[in-house]
């Protein structure tokens, strides 16, 4: 049975999401209904059954995509990715994987007999049905905490009274069993047991499945991934910039039109590509008036996009952290730092944890790349700090210490 109807009044009136009735009836009613039809399933716990989800339901990316298509790959178990995406269900179908709708009751039915169930955002990315008290559930999440985590959870829990009424999970320490993070220090894991309100012995630090792509990639390999993000041959440099999650981005885009013309005259003259990739949740920005300045799609794989690039432009994201592992230059451009300071916070003090230098204008940024060579040179050292301390691990076997430390089995 499709309870696609839930979804399509769900969605129909996502306008209203700052609307307090709204927001009622998506973080209580809607879980509370579900509740209920899931205690009409058995949770007989299926050992073979691993479930999986990632970004809310609307994409097929990050670590559990990744160990979705390593264990469909060398494994026997049986695999379910759920989504709302009909785009993302037929790319899963299309592989020959298994993949469901999440307004379905099976979907319910899979969930209340899962053994094991991966997701990177919360239940967000599945369903908030009543789990089955042997299900393990880890939180891959999708990248080590640079901003402030709990903020935005705090806005999450404002109905927690209602939430403790109908008896709903809606925090991570009620649901969740693990965190994974890629860190190997204790202040690192502090800020993750505390944001997500979990105990230090639930952060597992066996580094995120993603970022084993990264490893044993040759030239050839990295040439048709150019080929395939529409790179002109004989380009010397791609520079990608990668900014973390605005909700007023758009009309608040940092490079105005003169500069814009700076930066695409820059990279004619030292022949390279300024590829932009906005986060998930961002609406595109077009920029199709400037020869060497490029938007790829927010769905873009971001680890296939690091493969290729010489240099990376971002500013509070843990983009920074994971392309460490590359030894690239990286320059950082938190154009809004007092304000992202204010209305968001930071974990870390940026001049501690950046592994480039800090520019706080686009001229800057356009003077920065066209001196990338000194500060390459400069920052090295720090740069290699910084991988050390926010990568515990630098082998490429996340996914095998993830399934090892659970048990699960692969070949």
């Amino acid at each position: 049975m499709n309870l696609k109807f839930l979804h399509i009044i769900l969605t129909k009136y996502d306008y209203l999401k700052y609307n307090r009735l709204y927001k009622f009836i998506r973080t209580i009613i809607f879980p509370s209904f579900l509740k209920i039809i899931s205690k009409l399933f058995k949770s007989d716990i299926d050992e073979k059954l691993i479930v999986m989800g990632a970004y809310g339901g609307v994409a097929y990316l990050d670590s559990t995509e990744y160990l979705f298509e390593f264990l469909n790959k060398n494994s026997d178990y049986k695999l379910v990715w759920i989504a709302r995406s009909p785009e993302v269900l037929q790319t899963i179908r299309r592989k020959g994987y298994t993949a469901i709708y999440t307004y379905d009751l099976e979907t319910i039915r899979i969930l209340r007999r899962a053994k094991f169930i991966f997701i990177t955002h919360g239940y967000v990315d599945i369903l908030p049905i009543e789990f089955s008290s042997d299900t393990c559930i880890i939180l891959t999440w999708h990248g080590t905490p640079i901003k402030i985590v709990n903020r935005d959870m705090e806005k999450s829990y404002i109905y927690s009274k209602w939430a403790d009424i109908f008896h709903i999970k809606l925090k991570f320490n009620q649901y969740v069993d693990y965190i994974l993070t890629p860190t190997r220090e204790k202040r690192e894991h502090k800020i993750l047991s505390e944001a997500f309100k979990l105990s230090p012995k639930k952060v597992l630090a066996l580094g995120y499945p993603k970022l084993d792509y990264l490893f044993d990639k040759d030239e050839d390999f990295k040439l048709n991934l150019k080929k395939s993000y529409h790179i002109p041959d004989g380009v010397d440099k791609i520079i990608l910039y990668c900014p973390t999650y605005r909700e007023n981005f758009t009309l608040n885009f940092p490079f105005n039109t003169e500069q814009l013309g700076k930066l695409n005259d820059l990279l004619e003259d030292i022949n390279s590509i300024f590829l932009i990739k906005a986060h998930m949740f961002v609406k595109n920005i077009n920029f199709k008036s400037y020869k060497n300045i490029k938007t790829v799609s927010k769905t873009a794989e971001i680890e296939e996009l690091y493969l290729i690039t010489d240099i990376l432009i971002t500013d509070y994201s843990s983009t920074m952290l994971d392309f460490s592992l590359l030894n690239k230059p990286i320059l950082l451009y938190p154009y809004d730092h007092k304000e992202y300071l204010n209305e968001v916070g930071l974990c870390y003090k940026l001049e501690d944890i950046a592994p480039g230098p800090i520019f706080f204008n686009a001229e800057d940024v356009i003077n920065g790349i066209k001196n990338i060579a000194l500060i390459d040179k400069e920052f090295e050292e720090k740069r290699i700090s910084i991988k050390h301390i926010f990568n515990k691990y630098i082998d490429g076997k996340s996914t095998q210490r993830l399934l090892n430390f659970f048990n699960i089995n692969y070949y």
